[in-house]
Formats: structure tokens, sequence, C-alpha cells
């Protein structure tokens, strides 16, 4: 019998982009996700889930601190991942270690640049690809998931007549960390 739980959840986040404009650095700021996902089979198993994030990736400009600024990014994301438990959960229910990978698709609700007068012309993308990779632990109810995600689509492309004009194919990477609930269900 396949094994099927529901998996409630809270999470923290910390993002950084793919590369930075000339004179500047990035540094991730701790955003954090709500979500849930299903987790249907035993030691191979699919995982679809849906969550509400929200990110932030900071902008230092050390010559220039007026241009400092944070990227906020807000929005879904629905990953499906297909996985692999170490230990059948039909015989060793109390605890198991996992690993996982698959796509996401992210719909983005809000994109900023905060304090920056430039983002109207800044060419924001709507919704994202991603690549997940993750390892997880079960331990009786609860479990905790690492993941990281590489961003395969462009977060954005700079505008025109800004101080980001030339800072263009920007992807965001995103390490996630959560945990939760496991409600169990035989089928």
């Amino acid at each position: 019998m396949a094994q099927v739980e529901i998996r409630p959840y809270l999470g923290a986040n910390f993002s950084n982009v793919s590369k930075t404009p000339d004179g500047a650095s990035t540094q991730a700021k701790i955003g954090g996700q709500i979500g849930a996902s299903l987790m249907i089979g035993n030691k191979f198993h699919l995982n679809p889930g849906i969550s509400y994030f929200s990110r932030t990736t900071e902008y230092v400009y050390s010559d220039s601190p007026e241009l400092n600024t944070d990227l906020v990014i807000n929005g879904v994301s629905i990953p499906i991942l297909v996985g692999y438990r170490f230990i059948d959960p039909t015989t060793e229910p109390v605890l198991n270690f996992r690993i996982q990978a698959g796509p996401s698709l992210m719909f983005l609700t809000k994109q900023e640049f905060t304090g920056n007068s430039d983002d109207e012309s800044i060419d924001w993308e709507n919704s994202q690809w991603g690549g997940q990779i993750g390892a997880g632990l079960d331990i009786f109810i609860f479990f905790i998931d690492a993941t990281y995600e590489f961003g395969l689509t462009n977060t954005f492309d700079g505008g025109e007549n800004n101080t980001i004009s030339e800072f263009t194919k920007v992807k965001n990477n995103t390490f996630y960390i959560n945990a939760g609930v496991r409600l169990s269900f035989s089928r």
C-alpha cells in the first residue's frame, strides 16, 4: 500500500542573485514561506506542493551608498519533486532520511527594488522556473527539509536609462529550510 502524507510547513529562506551590477555586492536577507505539500509513495515518492514566499536580496554599493537597495520578491511557488526515502516508511514510520529534486514554477505577486524609482523601467518577469534539489529528515510526526533552488529563468532584465541598465539576465537562487507536521494516511 502506498503511503500518503499531507505536510503543512513554515520556513525561512535566503535568496541571492546570479550576478550583480558593477560596483555592487549582494547579501541574502532572511525571508519566509508558508505552505503544504502532498507526499505520495513509499521509498520512491512524488512530492508536489504549494507555498507563498517572500524573499529579499540586499544590494550594497560601497562607493555610492545612496544606491543601496533591497530586491523584494513575493509570490506563489509550486514545486513538483520526486524523491527517495532510504527506509521504507511502512516498516519504519518513526525515522527516515530522504532526498528529492525537481522543477518549480513561481507566480510572482510583488517585485521591486525598495527605495528605487527605476522600477518602472525594469522588465520584470511575472513567472519563473527553478530547479530544486534537497534532503529531508522525518522524525515521528515532524519533518525538516533543506532545499536549494537554482533559478532557471530571469527575474528581470535591466531597463533603459537607469542605474541598472547594463544589469541583465538576473536569476534568483534560494536556499530554503522548512519544518512541519506529517499527517499520514494509507491508501
